[in-house]
């Protein structure tokens, strides 16, 4: 028998064996390129506009604190309020690695602590592996759905830390708020932006600068350009998440 035709396929299944285990890895790097690749146009047109890349700067992160602390005292949730989360619950998300159960009385804590009812919302948890590449870790659906409820979508990738669900969930919860209330700026980054803030001055920024240290990836918009994680974690970098607390403490 030549030897060549026992070598051939074995060499081909050994390379299909390894195509196949690192697929994640593949799907990760085609993305990443793709994503630097889009990073790299949009940063080129917009410095052409004159826009600089950079992180929020003091006097806007203000003008931001501005509009949310007006919004907050019309929702009556006025007060330096801070969010605690139950030691007992921390534990039971903690060793059953955020089953639905646990998470479902996270987000129902949360909205309790806005004043918000949570039989208006519906959670829905996708669970994913560390390798998964994903596009955003939560998302909020303004739209009421069949049962009249509006949707809170969560991917709880198993390497997550609570302080980083805690901070997904509180940026959703707080989307809820504020659109539930009508209140919305022109821009959808604004409104992002706005909705990082408001959850800092809720109560919520000792989880949110923990949980959004995990930034790696740029993404670029062109009203207040902003820096986002791999999960797109809310839209503060955590840099953002301190100074805005710093700037609350200064709120009379």
């Amino acid at each position: 028998m030549n030897i060549k035709y026992f070598i051939i396929p074995t060499v081909i299944a050994v390379i299909l064996i390894v195509i196949y285990e690192s697929r994640y890895y593949i799907l990760w790097f085609l993305n990443t390129l793709k994503v630097t690749l889009i990073n790299k146009k949009n940063i080129e047109t917009l410095q052409k506009k004159g826009v600089n890349i950079r992180n929020l700067k003091n006097d806007v992160i203000l003008k931001y604190i501005e509009i949310s602390q007006k919004c907050i005292n019309e929702l009556g949730l006025g007060g330096k309020r801070e969010f605690i989360l139950n030691e007992e619950l921390e534990r039971h998300l903690r060793y059953s690695r955020f089953s639905e159960k646990y998470v479902l009385e996270l987000l129902n804590e949360i909205l309790s602590y806005m004043n918000l009812s949570p039989s208006n919302v519906k959670l829905k948890i996708n669970y994913l592996s560390s390798k998964n590449y994903i596009q955003y870790a939560g998302l909020y659906d303004e739209k009421e759905d069949l049962e009249n409820k509006k949707n809170i979508v969560l991917n709880i990738k198993n390497d997550m830390k609570i302080n980083t669900v805690i901070s997904i969930l509180a940026h959703e919860c707080t989307h809820h708020l504020l659109l539930s209330n009508k209140i919305r700026l022109k821009e959808r980054i604004q409104n992002e932006i706005l909705t990082d803030v408001t959850a800092v001055l809720l109560g919520f920024g000792k989880y949110m600068v923990e949980g959004y240290k995990i930034s790696n990836r740029v993404i670029y918009e062109e009203v207040n350009v902003r820096s986002v994680d791999k999960m797109r974690v809310g839209y503060l970098s955590y840099k953002d998440i301190e100074a805005t607390m710093k700037l609350r403490k200064k709120i009379k």
